[in-house]
């Protein structure tokens, strides 16, 4: 019996898809040095099908959309917007699975393990709350791949949303289309592990105090759409905030030395994932369409499928949407397109976080504290790179 050879490590995006197709269930997701899931094989019950490789996403990369139709769009609905991360058309796109009898998969805080975040199933609006509002942490997929196939073989519709690769490790796993699915995935810069971000909750508190259980990031009644905050709930219950990307856990995030290796190589860009849907915000939005410039917060979609396109004629009503042209509507948002590249401090800052001072760690990673300070402003003010880039761009360079 020859033992199957999954993805390489740097390559591995931790999907599970591979541990949810074997039948003898001989591969375990477990933590590595960093924190990411990896698959882990029992030669003792592998049968050497090889379902798992067959399954795995990065072993059979999918084939990019070079024309997705694209909108700006946000709901119409003032109170859902104010409580979504950005145009609130995740709960848009949910409602109507919901309504007719089916199951929404997404992610969610897990309320037994702290600083988890794991995907699970909604049937109602409570469930799909919760499934609201960014995560900036890998989830744990659980059994959601095979919870989402037996809820298609009973006829249900379902909803499954994730990152590009986690979209891409479903489909690969159910190995056929299936008219009652829609994928959704979201523009992903990359993800970091669930140990980054329980280090860092730990710098979050003194003494004896317990580190938050659960952050929320880019909460509009924090901060700004365009710059968001990151806000988490003190042990007597009162709020606290900071600007997310003047945080130590915002910089590593957004210089990319939290990331999973297999962020900076992704096989799963501009549609490649097979998604029906992408969505995202829409950076750029004062170039792009300005109408939606008023810092309420806006989405960028494309459609990939005739099954996307569909369900976006069937929710249009409850959209306020705009036609945009790809290049346009994808222009501000360069990690549809490609992976982000691999920072040259990535393997020093994963071997150091836990062992001394997180903020040491990150200061070191980004090159010392003045770079550091460069750094966060640097960030503050790349969105207003981004609109003048597309308006040096609308007008021809």
């Amino acid at each position: 019996m020859t033992l199957p050879t999954l993805a390489p490590t740097d390559a591995c995006t931790g999907c599970s898809a591979c541990r949810a197709a074997c039948p003898r269930d001989a591969i375990a997701m477990a933590a590595d040095g960093e924190g990411f899931l990896r698959p882990n094989v029992d030669a003792a019950k592998c049968v050497g099908c090889h379902a798992c490789e067959r399954a795995c996403p990065v072993l059979a990369p999918g084939a990019a959309d070079p024309a997705p139709t694209c909108f700006a769009a946000r709901t119409r609905d003032g109170t859902l917007l104010r409580e979504s991360s950005s145009g609130a058309l995740f709960t848009e796109l949910a409602r109507p699975v919901l309504a007719a009898g089916g199951v929404v998969f997404g992610c969610v805080w897990d309320q037994g393990t702290p600083l988890t975040a794991i995907h699970a199933a909604a049937e109602d609006a409570a469930g799909l709350a919760a499934m609201r509002g960014s995560k900036y942490v890998q989830s744990d997929l659980r059994d959601t791949f095979r919870e989402a196939r037996a809820a298609l073989r009973a006829g249900r519709r379902v909803l499954y949303t994730g990152t590009p690769c986690q979209i891409a490790g479903l489909l690969r796993f159910l190995g056929r289309p299936d008219p009652n699915l829609l994928a959704v995935e979201i523009i992903c810069h990359g993800v970091p592990s669930r140990a980054v971000l329980s280090r860092f909750a730990q710098t979050l508190v003194k003494g004896s105090e317990p580190p938050p259980r659960a952050f929320s990031f880019r909460d509009k009644t924090l901060g700004a759409w365009a710059n968001p905050a990151l806000g988490w709930r003190l042990p007597d219950g009162s709020q606290a905030a900071q600007p997310f990307y003047g945080t130590d856990y915002g910089l590593a995030f957004a210089f990319a030395v939290s990331f999973r290796t297999s962020c900076f190589r992704c096989v799963a860009k501009s549609g490649a994932s097979g998604a029906d849907l992408t969505i995202g915000d829409l950076w750029g939005v004062s170039e792009a369409c300005p109408r939606f410039d008023d810092g309420l917060g806006v989405s960028v979609i494309a459609a990939h499928t005739a099954v996307g396109r569909t369900v976006l004629d069937a929710i249009a009503p409850r959209l306020d949407a705009v036609s945009l042209a790809s290049e346009v509507a994808l222009r501000g948002n360069p990690r549809y397109f490609s992976p982000v590249p691999a920072h040259r401090r990535r393997a020093w800052f994963m071997a150091h976080f836990q062992r001394g001072s997180f903020h040491a760690a990150v200061n070191y990673a980004l090159g010392g504290p003045w770079p550091r300070r460069l750094a966060a402003r640097a960030w503050r003010v790349a969105r207003r790179v981004v609109a003048r880039f597309v308006r040096t761009q609308n007008r021809g360079g």
